[in-house]
């Protein structure tokens, strides 16, 4: 018996048809379950709805949902989709649906993402998030080549992941900002993409509209550094300095994987977007995503 939600049952027959019976406490929760009955396996039908009265003290009414279950295939089984943008193509009935999913950036490799299925129409990759400082992102150039982090948190997709998506197609990119002030910013960029490893992942973020301003615009063209590997134009190391991997100058203009500050940090070590106020203070709240450009 495998349970949806809170109060419904999925039985098994021992023919070829399977029941659901849904314990419905509102109308909501019918429709969440047919939701997720698309993305399921199955053929699916409902088939009755019928009310249930208990009133041993009190009176309790619950709405009773039956819906059967075909074992044919359902036409998205077994497809692989490279990226948020292809889900939601594939599977419209995720418009809206924000939430962690499963891609594969080069069809063969398994990676779980948070993917932003609301914002301007949805289909976008988050490739990094700041939230509440729980993840560490003073990390080493391995780590970030290959991503760190949980997709439903704080997290780094992976340079080489981000590369292969960015050549492959072209991807255009926003960034969504939240001061401790409660104020909202973006910056979108309309071509977006990483170089190899061998080219450093050397940064490429052009055509920049938005409220947050361009704080990208300095790091354009620069290649990625880590505290074991410095590859910035400062006399010292800006990724040992600022405590992150970033494409660094000499040193920043931005720095989203910075220090997590709890409050409004005026200092050039934190989660950095300058332009964002003009000023050298903590973020809240920062996310980059990706999706293919139209």
């Amino acid at each position: 018996m495998v349970s949806f939600g809170s109060a419904c049952f999925l039985s098994f027959s021992v023919l070829c048809f399977r029941d659901i019976l849904c314990v419905v406490p509102h109308a909501q929760i019918k429709g969440n379950v047919e939701n997720f009955l698309k993305l399921t396996p199955w053929n699916w039908k409902h088939l009755n709805t019928a009310f249930k009265v208990d009133s041993p003290v009190s009176v309790d009414i619950s709405l009773i949902s039956r819906y059967r279950l075909t074992g044919g295939k359902h036409k998205y089984q077994n497809l692989r989709k490279r990226d948020c943008a292809s889900i939601l193509k594939i599977i419209p009935s995720t418009r809206g649906r924000n939430g962690v999913y499963t891609v594969y950036p080069d069809m063969k490799t398994k990676k779980s993402v948070y993917c932003d299925m609301t914002t301007g129409g949805g289909g976008w990759m988050v490739i990094q998030r700041r939230i509440d400082g729980t993840e560490n992102f003073y990390r080493t150039w391995k780590e970030y080549k290959v991503g760190f982090g949980r997709a439903d948190g704080e997290y780094w997709l992976g340079n080489e992941v981000i590369h292969k998506l960015t050549t492959r197609r072209r991807q255009e990119l926003r960034v969504d900002l939240q001061n401790f002030s409660g104020q909202k910013a973006y910056a979108k960029y309309s071509t977006f993409s990483l170089g190899s490893e061998s080219y450093k992942y050397r940064l490429t973020a052009n055509g920049y509209s938005g409220t947050a301003g361009n704080s990208l615009e300095y790091h354009n063209g620069r290649p990625f550094s880590t505290r074991d590997q410095d590859n910035d134009s400062w006399k010292n190391s800006c990724a040992v300095n600022r405590k992150a991997g970033w494409w660094f100058g000499d040193c920043d203009n931005s720095d989203l994987n910075g220090i997590y500050h709890k409050s409004a940090v005026k200092t050039w070590a934190c989660v950095l977007w300058y332009k964002f106020g003009n000023v050298n203070r903590s973020m809240k709240h920062a996310r980059m995503m990706i999706r293919p450009s139209s």
